[in-house]
């Protein structure tokens, strides 16, 4: 799936209304350009110059060039998003599912899809413009969805576009986060500005755009949603009370990602700890499995949503508090798949509380017939799965010097 920053924040849709056949479009434009002359219905209550006044203000950055907004149909608009997240099968599925995390045959890329097609807006950086889905109507909530999406515009104009190859695992976290969170802040603070009765307004535009998302959204893997909403939240939360010149130097190298927060575990705990150090642990060979890309580390926002599948309300974070770094290596043999995954805590007691979770997860998760164990050494936890129990004679000989095993999924 390629990588889609800021494509969920609010996933929800507005109770369904007639859609329009054809496209409408006007621009959103710099202050000093004349009005704007607007034929569509739904397009003239969507304010377009005061929404690009109120983002450019609130995020005190100017648009370089016109971006484009349109109103289209839901076939349409659910077309386009799903050329935007389409490709080929999400590779960290193939684990996700060999931990019981996806149901057998659930492609991660394929339930992201479907649950952003229920979106109110998205931005189509490819075209340089803000996809507005009619069947969600016109109100202070869908504004408020277009301005989140039109500052996603002002940081690709500013601060340009990043490799998408580089944003493995953590890192592709953080800049979800910083992406998101930024945007986020801003509509909260448009909302924050909105008038009592548009308030009111606003509240029931959001509820009723729950209520037509509620199908997809019950029917859409823990994970899955929770990794396309929850990284935004961090970011809010990180990004709170910083001066938009600080806010900027995030961005300020996308080429290199020198710019970027260390790790997720900076941008979640106050005060962490900014040196990662390094892992040294037997490399994952195996004859026949060749490593899937793309994967490399968990960090903590990761680790916190993979785990808080199996572990209820806020018993998620303190197993992940005392992250200090970890690695994760995935490889793969047709239609099987081995994991290894390495942590560092902070003290033996982070490691004994990590161990335990992972001991909870493989527990209650783990595919029927797989191989799974947890190794505690000191402050490194290691967690081993295979979805070929017989593999466990390689991984043994591969990391059997490694601590004490204190947990084996029993077979048979």
């Amino acid at each position: 799936m390629r990588f889609l920053a800021g494509a969920l924040i609010i996933v929800a849709a507005a109770a369904c209304t007639s859609s329009p056949s054809t496209e409408t479009t006007a621009s959103t434009v710099p202050f000093s350009t004349p009005s704007l002359v607007v034929t569509d219905q739904l397009l003239a209550e969507l304010d377009l110059e005061l929404l690009a006044r109120s983002v450019s203000r609130l995020r005190q950055l100017d648009f370089l060039q016109p971006v484009s907004v349109q109103i289209i149909a839901d076939p349409d608009y659910q077309m386009r998003v799903a050329e935007l997240t389409g490709g080929p099968p999400d590779t960290h599925s193939r684990w996700l599912q060999l931990l019981g995390l996806l149901p057998e045959g659930v492609d991660a890329g394929t339930a992201t899809t479907r649950l952003l097609q229920t979106s109110v807006a998205i931005y189509d950086a490819e075209a340089n413009r803000v996809l507005v889905r009619a069947g969600a109507g016109i109100d202070p909530y869908v504004e408020s969805v277009v301005v989140h999406e039109l500052v996603h515009a002002l940081q690709r104009q500013h601060f340009g576009a990043v490799d998408t190859g580089r944003l493995d695992g953590d890192l592709g976290y953080v800049y979800t986060a910083l992406v998101d969170g930024d945007a986020e802040r801003v509509a909260r603070r448009f909302i924050g500005e909105l008038s009592q009765a548009d308030e009111f307004a606003y509240e029931e535009g959001r509820l009723n755009a729950s209520e037509g998302a509620a199908a997809i959204r019950g029917g859409t893997p823990g994970y899955v949603f929770d990794s396309l909403s929850q990284p935004g939240g961090d970011g809010v939360r990180f990004l709170q009370g910083l001066d938009y010149q600080t806010v900027d130097g995030f961005f300020a190298d996308l080429t290199e990602l020198t710019s970027l927060p260390v790790s997720s575990e900076a941008m979640i705990i106050p005060e962490a700890d900014t040196e990662i150090p390094t892992l040294e642990l037997p490399r994952l060979s195996l004859p026949s499995y060749q490593p899937v890309q793309g994967e490399g580390t968990l960090g903590v926002g990761r680790l916190r949503i993979l785990l808080g599948q199996v572990l209820e309300g806020q018993l998620a974070n303190p197993a992940v508090l005392g992250w200090a770094a970890d690695r994760l290596e995935v490889h793969a043999s047709g239609e099987d798949v081995v994991l290894a995954y390495v942590f560092l805590g902070d003290r033996a007691e982070d490691a004994q509380e990590l161990a335990a979770a992972f001991q909870s997860l493989l527990d209650n998760t783990l595919v029927p017939g797989a191989y799974g164990s947890v190794r505690v050494s000191d402050r490194q936890v290691l967690v081993l799965a295979a979805s070929d129990s017989s593999q466990e004679a390689e991984l043994d000989e591969i990391y059997g010097d490694f601590g004490d095993e204190v947990f084996l999924v029993p077979l048979g």
